[in-house]
């Protein structure tokens, strides 16, 4: 029998049970349909998370802190001698160490913000290749730079100092030029207190002229303010001799590189991260979130399964004649396998693209749905949107999996039929009514 034969007598075998094909192939859309859903909610989830992690962090960064907290690994204070440490390390781009103001408001006319300026030497900052939208970098002591989110992120203060509440944020101001007062409070040492048991906090105010605003790049950056490092240690009045970092921006020279340094730092005592680290710890959590909503989707497949082995079966009952026939004038057993297991085939495959159609249409119809539900949640809480990636993403790969997959459940399916079907005697399949 040649295949084009073998291809008519399956056409036209499935043709006369239409109704019975639609019933079992509809079993088959379903059980893809939940498979695809439920393995594509996995991969827009992890998109989605994906996206947040880089907008937390640029790519090729990795913060690096004193190793206080690690298991059996004392505080080690961030110098200047750790910084040429790390610079040496190879594929280190650059390094930026930064000493926070941790401060108590910055002020403009009458408009107050909460952001933590950090004190940074500009020639190092100016290596990480961040974008300024306006104006240029600070090249004194009494300049400030201010991240993207930042001209944004003003509130309208009260007469008593505090903010009005969420509605009182005001729109973008135009900063550039401008001059803030940055105030923070120096607390008393030790010393100060053993000499004076009253002695209070102090607040140091300075005032600062808005010469630069990045563009938008990770979400630490867009929300800080940069002064120069000298700035910032006089804010703080610390002693020039002992001066230590909060933490260093280390720059690798590309992605593949972040892995191998943050690796390289951590065997130092230091505790490092990056979005890449954070990505890779992630990446066998959804493996198992994936399998897990793969394996739901699989139990209406194999319910489909089912309904496949069941159709199969109950044909060969009623063409066991039939079979008797082909049998009597010259047809094989693996001949008469080949025919019920491409019917078994043909079935697996047609619900298989049905079931891939429904599922993304369903999957669109879903993303639509959470989309206007974010943005009508932005626009009552006065929030803007983010642009989120889509819950539910359907790749090519897993498109083509739904149907060789589909294909596949209703070939096994057929199996136990085929060769139950091969082995009838033809003189008793002749003589059945």
């Amino acid at each position: 029998m040649r295949f084009r034969d073998l291809a008519f007598l399956v056409v036209s075998n499935l043709r006369r049970m239409k109704l019975r094909l639609a019933l079992t192939s509809l079993g088959v859309v379903i059980g893809t349909s939940a498979i695809v859903l439920m393995v594509s909610l996995g991969i827009g989830l992890q998109a989605n998370l994906t996206a947040e992690l880089g907008d937390l962090g640029a790519a090729t960064h990795i913060t690096v802190m004193g190793g206080g907290g690690m298991p059996g690994v004392e505080f080690t204070s961030l110098n200047d001698e750790i910084v040429d440490e790390i610079a040496a390390i190879e594929h280190v781009e650059a390094v930026l160490p930064s000493v926070p103001v941790y401060l108590d408001k910055i002020e403009y006319k009458k408009y107050v913000l909460y952001s933590m300026p950090y004190g940074v030497n500009m020639e190092d900052f100016a290596k990480f290749g961040y974008e300024i939208e306006e104006g240029r970098l600070p090249r004194n002591d009494s300049e400030i730079l201010l991240g993207a989110m930042l001209p944004a992120s003003f509130s309208v203060a009260s007469e008593d100092g505090m903010m009005m509440g969420p509605g009182s944020t005001v729109p973008e101001l135009d900063l550039l030029g401008r001059r803030l007062e940055v105030a923070t409070s120096i607390y008393p040492t030790e010393q100060e207190i053993e000499a004076d048991p009253n002695a209070q906090p102090r607040q140091n105010k300075q005032k600062f002229t808005v010469v630069g605003i990045l563009a938008p790049s990770d979400m630490m950056t867009d929300q800080s303010a940069y002064i120069s490092m000298d700035a910032a240690l006089d804010m703080n009045d610390t002693d020039r001799r002992k001066v230590t970092y909060e933490q260093l921006i280390v720059k690798a020279d590309s992605v593949d590189s972040v892995t191998d340094i943050e690796k390289t730092i951590m065997d130092r005592g230091l505790y490092a991260y990056s979005s890449q680290s954070m990505l890779e710890s992630l990446k066998s959590v959804f493996l198992i979130i994936q399998g897990v909503l793969g394996a739901l989707g699989g139990i209406a497949m194999l319910v489909a399964a089912l309904g496949i082995a069941n159709t199969m079966t109950m044909s060969i009952y009623e063409r066991t004649r039939e079979i008797g026939i082909m049998k009597a004038v010259g047809a094989s057993n693996r001949q008469i396998k080949r025919v019920f297991l491409g019917e078994a085939a043909i079935i697996g495959v047609l619900g298989g693209i049905g079931g891939l159609l429904f599922s993304g249409a369903g999957a669109a119809l879903a993303n639509l749905f959470v989309k206007a539900m974010l943005a009508s949640q932005a626009t009552s809480t006065g929030v803007a949107s983010s642009d989120t990636a889509s819950f539910f993403q359907i790749p090519v790969w897993l498109a083509i999996f739904a149907i060789v997959f589909a294909a596949g459940i209703g070939l096994l399916s057929g199996v136990l039929p085929a060769v139950r079907a091969a082995n009838l005697d033809p003189l008793t399949a002749l003589r059945h009514e």
